[in-house]
């Protein structure tokens, strides 16, 4: 494979502008947080990047070579994409299905005793559009002989 290098005038201003929003980020990060809520932020982002490397990407990886050899190619793509999207749907939700950060004196904060219903939900949209996807893979396939 001989892919050519990023380039062009739309990666370039994509890059600049991605570069100008994350520079924008960490300057409100760092002139909004101080002392030990600088710290615990720094604690969370560094484990969540440890958790990413050492569970998250892994997974992925290992996944998808298992299904390199289990699922015909036609179902591949959409079966990978629901995977990924249904691991990243589940980290997101983890902490506010299980209720982190829920206060008694609050009651606007995390308002809802439905967020578990509502992953579900959100992951069988992802399951049912895969599904869609993979039978309109099977069905081409098929037709191509």
């Amino acid at each position: 494979m001989n892919d050519p290098a990023p380039g062009g005038p739309a990666f370039w201003i994509g890059a600049a502008v991605g570069t100008a929003i994350v520079a924008f980020g960490i300057y409100g990060l760092l002139s909004n947080l101080e002392g030990i809520a600088l710290t615990s932020w720094l604690k969370t982002a560094g484990a969540g990047l440890i958790a990413h490397d050492l569970v998250f990407a892994p997974l992925v990886v290992g996944g998808s070579l298992l299904l390199g050899r289990v699922v015909p190619a036609a179902l591949r793509a959409p079966v990978q994409v629901a995977l990924i999207v249904s691991g990243a749907l589940i980290a997101v939700a983890i902490p506010v299905v299980h209720g982190a950060g829920r206060l008694a004196n609050n009651t606007s904060l995390l308002p809802s005793e439905h967020y578990g219903a509502r992953l579900l939900a959100a992951l069988a949209v992802v399951w049912v559009v895969a599904a869609v996807v993979a039978a309109m893979n099977m069905r081409r396939a098929s037709t191509r002989g």
